[in-house]
Order: C-alpha cells, then sequence, then structure tokens
C-alpha cells in the first residue's frame, strides 16, 4: 500500500515542476556629457592659526570675485571642502615648532561646452588665488534620467535574446519569467577627471583642442524563466 501511495505523489511532484533558466541582460551605453564640474582648491600653510585663516580667506575671495565676473552667482558657487589643522614642523629630523595648515574647495556646475570651460579655466587663472582645479564631465540630470531607462530596456532585451537562444538549443521552450533581480546594479559613469595643476597654465598655454571624453554607463538585471520540454 505505501508503494502506490508514494509513486504517484512523486510523479505529480515530477511533472509538475519546470525547469529554470537564469540569465543575465546586459546594457552598456556612450553618452556625450551636457554638463561640467570644476573643482578648486586652495590652501595655506602659516605659523599661526589666525594667519593661515586669512591667508586662505584672500585668496578664496579673490577667486570667488573671479569667477562673479564670468557670471557666476554666488549661490552657484559652493563649498564642497573646509578643513584647518596644526601640523608639527621638522628640520634635520628634528622637531622646530608648530605650524597650520588651512585647506577649502569650491565648486561650480555648468552646461557643458568647451568654449565656456575654456573662457572659465582662463578667467579664474589668477595668480593671487593660484589654485588647484579638478575637471569632471556628467550628465544632466534629464540625461540621467532617460538614460537608466533605456539602460532598463536594452538590459531587458538582452536578457530575453540570451534566453531564447539557450532555450533554443538546448531543446526548450520559455513558458513565462519566475523572478526578476534589480537594484544597485546602475553604474553611473567614472567622469574625466584631469587635475591639471596651478591654474596660471591654462592662461598660458593654448587649450582651444581640449575635449571632454564620453562617458560610458552600464548596467544589468537578473530574470529567472521557467522552461519545459
Amino acid at each position: 500500500m505505501k508503494k502506490l501511495i508514494l509513486i504517484p505523489f512523486c510523479l505529480l511532484i515530477i511533472l509538475s515542476a519546470r525547469a529554470q533558466l537564469n540569465v543575465t541582460g546586459q546594457a552598456t551605453l556612450t553618452l556625450q556629457p551636457k554638463r561640467t564640474i570644476i573643482s578648486y582648491s586652495i590652501g595655506s600653510t602659516k605659523d599661526s592659526y589666525d594667519e593661515a585663516i586669512a591667508s586662505m580667506t584672500n585668496r578664496i575671495d579673490a577667486l570667488t570675485l573671479s569667477l562673479a565676473k564670468i557670471g557666476f552667482k554666488k549661490e552657484e558657487i559652493k563649498t564642497s571642502n573646509f578643513n584647518i589643522r596644526q601640523n608639527r614642523k621638522y628640520r634635520q629630523g628634528e622637531p622646530k615648532g608648530e605650524e597650520y595648515i588651512a585647506t577649502q574647495s569650491l565648486e561650480i556646475r555648468f552646461d557643458h561646452s568647451t568654449k565656456r570651460l575654456l573662457e572659465v579655466l582662463n578667467k579664474t587663472a589668477s595668480d593671487e588665488s593660484a589654485p588647484t582645479v579638478s575637471i569632471a564631465f556628467g550628465m544632466s540630470e534629464e540625461q540621467e534620467k532617460s538614460a537608466k531607462e533605456l539602460l532598463i530596456q536594452m538590459a531587458v532585451a538582452d536578457a530575453k535574446r540570451k534566453a531564447d537562444l539557450l532555450a533554443k538549443e538546448t531543446g526548450y521552450s520559455i513558458q513565462g519569467i519566475k523572478e526578476i533581480n534589480y537594484g544597485n546594479t546602475y553604474n553611473s559613469p567614472q567622469p574625466y577627471r584631469g587635475n591639471m595643476g596651478m591654474m596660471k597654465s591654462f592662461a598660458e598655454n593654448d587649450m582651444s583642442n581640449f575635449e571632454a571624453k564620453d562617458l560610458t554607463i552600464r548596467d544589468q538585471v537578473f530574470i529567472s524563466y521557467e522552461i519545459s520540454k
């Protein structure tokens, strides 16, 4: 009796079970950047706290004034970092008193154009402010939103294409989707960055051929398909 009961039960499980096909759909886009981000860093080292702050503030003020002259409003010039620390001075391996190192970083963002970029770099190449600069190129909010949507569409289509091919080549047919996993897979672009050193070099050199590198972004989606013979 036990065999008569167990055999049909096992057959029911086997017949109702469907094989599963797990596929990763991937997508890649290459886009021209639509935003430029310039970060200026200014530092000053003095023997006293007040001198370090005063020296750095004077240079920050000079840079802010240069940016204002080329159309940047006060609220568009953001402080991204401010720090002052005490440091011990050494001479021939022996401590020789204390010094203070003050640093501050400013950041500006604007719609990308090579002409505007070169204007900003050349107009802020002041001996008085003498900042170090880092340039990054990124996407606008609208561009990033549409790119994310397109990447998902492309990744899902890629998963479907792979699943169809795998099922066909192994003699299965796709019955439906069992599970979709997506989240935290979006690979934001790693923007081009160039530490250009002292800004004065921009005013002294021909930068007319300076062009932003295209951005490459990627995304993926994991889909489990139900398949059967």
